[in-house]
């Protein structure tokens, strides 16, 4: 993955509607439901905040390459099922500024647990963009130039399995979103044909800097492993 010119790691601000809890205090206060199970949904304070950037920076930093970012965090919740059991969920939005300080943010969604008794967070599912709710998102045709390297890109990843032979990408649901003017996010499904070895689901997931002229940042998921012909090995992760 191309990695994008950095200096470091810069956090910059943290936009939440914070308000004092105490998650112990408020899990001994809540029943539980007649199968003996509670779940509650509570705001975070600024302690949960700090360990939740904590460990955002440096997982999005690794995945831009360690660039500068400027990251700012919106409303957050925590799904309480236990003393212990805390998972937060959020949004936020993330700049690129190693290259001049361009202007438009890239919306995110995050998920970690957290441990109120160490006061930690654990490492971060982060999805990029905010399926057309974060700002100045929006909609845009696929552009063919891309997807034509996406599919390539990908195509080449799958074919280093071991004995994987020729790999084909049929892609038939895709969409583009970008990101001011400056990220599109592509999100794609369709099959991965393997040949002698048959074929599976595939999604990828990628995100294109038009500044830069660079994927950021490719991922793909094969649906469950299929059996093998021959010497072919099982299609999968």
């Amino acid at each position: 993955m191309p990695a994008v010119r950095c200096a470091r790691i810069l956090l910059v601000t943290l936009l939440s509607a914070a308000m004092p809890c105490a998650f112990a205090q408020a899990w001994d206060d809540v029943a539980p439901d007649a199968a003996g199970s509670a779940a509650i949904q509570l705001p975070v304070d600024e302690q949960v905040e700090a360990a939740v950037a904590a460990v955002l920076v440096p997982t999005l930093g690794s995945e831009f390459g360690e660039a500068m970012l400027e990251l700012r965090l919106g409303d957050a919740r925590a799904e309480v099922t236990g003393a212990r059991d805390h998972v937060v969920h959020g949004v936020g939005q993330l700049r690129l500024t190693g290259d001049g300080g361009a202007d438009d943010w890239l919306a995110f969604r995050y998920r970690t647990r957290y441990d109120p008794v160490f006061a930690t967070a654990g490492y971060p599912e982060i999805m990029l963009g905010g399926d057309g709710a974060g700002e100045d998102e929006h909609f845009v045709p696929n552009d063919a130039g891309l997807l034509v390297e996406l599919e390539a890109r990908v195509g080449a990843e799958l074919e280093a399995y071991p004995g994987a032979g020729r790999v084909f990408l049929q892609l038939d649901d895709i969409s583009s979103m970008q990101s001011g003017k400056r990220f599109i996010r592509i999100e794609a499904h369709g099959l991965a044909d393997f040949g002698p070895g048959g074929n599976t689901s595939a999604r990828i997931d990628a995100l294109y800097d038009l500044h830069a002229h660079a994927w950021l940042s490719v991922e793909h998921a094969l649906g469950p492993n299929i059996n093998a012909l021959g010497d072919f090995a099982t299609a999968g992760p």
